[in-house]
């Protein structure tokens, strides 16, 4: 042979060459491997003043973060009021409430059941789970109190999760669904601060999910084709600065999600989470894909931190032809927001 036993790093380069040529990389490897941060920026184009001729082919309402509670009656007030903004006036049929329904337990469920029952808008509503669906484990079954000192208080996570799954008739956290011929893509957390600190409130997906959401994207995949990514918790973005919550890491499997759509431009990931109010300088941001905040019905919140009270917020996406427009929506007045609205073109 013409490599010596002491000529070592000949060896090693020779291995790779051939692992090179003869093994071929796996996506699902490569999914779980490469670390790629896309810089995603804000847009410069405000398009504010968008005046669209013809019929959306679908129009749609994201929320998140609406926080409904048995005893919370500004959280249900805001529900009911977006609800009815969402029929009244915007003419919606299909709302995804992207995460935080409640904190968890069966009587948050129960209070928002029978807030939709109310309206009676036969409105085709999809969920994400949120954080706040697990926080039944920061609640004593005895006191029936908040008490994080006896956290988890006898909660598990597959129980939170069995509760989510019953309310909403889904099999798993992760599913998927036609709408129109259009892709809608859920994911969802598979664990808590349950199964330990490094946990807390961030999302949290398995190899299993990871693989299936790679599948799903190629699934009947047609250039140019908006596909709508729904996930509670945001991707790390650039324009985080020192604003409310601008930490990394809400996502545990960031790296991983952002290869698999770094390949997919058509791809629209909404998420909620940070409450961030609509025309602070989060709204969108474009990469190699898009990622928008859909802020919250409950109680949206500036870059300082501050709360805002007298807003409620969420957005409506109509899709057309060759483009998608999504505009910010304060429901507490009926009125939308005027420097909230962007048009991606496909």
């Amino acid at each position: 042979m013409f490599i010596k036993r002491k000529n070592p790093k000949a060896l090693v380069l020779l291995l790779l060459v051939f692992s090179c040529i003869i093994l071929p990389v796996k996506a699902s490897t490569l999914n779980h491997a490469l670390p790629l941060k896309p810089n995603l920026v804000a847009p410069k184009d405000n398009a504010s003043d968008l005046t669209e001729t013809g019929k959306p082919i679908l129009t749609f309402g994201v929320v998140s973060d609406i926080h409904v509670q048995a005893k919370d009656i500004q959280a249900k007030s805001k529900f009911l009021k977006m609800l009815s903004d969402m029929k009244e006036h915007l003419n919606i049929r299909t709302l995804i409430i992207n995460g935080d329904l409640g904190n968890g337990s069966s009587y948050d469920y129960s209070t928002l059941r029978k807030l939709i029952v109310s309206q009676g808008n036969n409105l085709k509503i999809f969920y994400t789970i949120g954080n706040h669906e697990f926080y039944q484990a920061y609640v004593n079954p005895k006191t029936k109190r908040w008490s994080p000192q006896t956290f988890p208080n006898s909660e598990s996570e597959q129980t939170a999760i069995n509760r989510f799954l019953s309310f909403t008739g889904q099999p798993k956290v992760y599913y998927d669904k036609y709408i129109s011929g259009y892709h809608f893509i859920f994911l969802g957390s598979e664990k808590s601060a349950i199964s330990g600190r490094d946990y807390r409130d961030k999302t949290y997906l398995s190899k299993t999910q990871v693989v299936w959401f790679q599948k799903k994207l190629k699934e009947n995949y047609v250039p140019h084709k908006p596909i709508f990514v729904f996930i509670h918790q945001p991707f790390t973005n650039s324009s985080n600065g020192k604003s409310y919550r601008a930490i990394n890491g809400y996502v545990l499997q960031e790296n991983q999600l952002k290869t698999l759509l770094s390949n997919y431009p058509e791809v629209i990931v909404f998420s909620g989470h940070t409450h961030w109010l609509l025309g602070d300088g989060h709204d969108i941001f474009r990469g190699p894909f898009n990622i928008v905040n859909n802020s919250s019905v409950e109680m949206p919140i500036d870059r300082n931190g501050l709360k805002v009270p007298n807003k409620s917020e969420g957005i409506e996406v109509a899709v057309y032809k060759d483009k998608v427009v999504i505009q910010g929506r304060n429901f507490a007045n009926n009125s939308w927001v005027s420097n909230a609205t962007y048009k991606l073109k496909f």
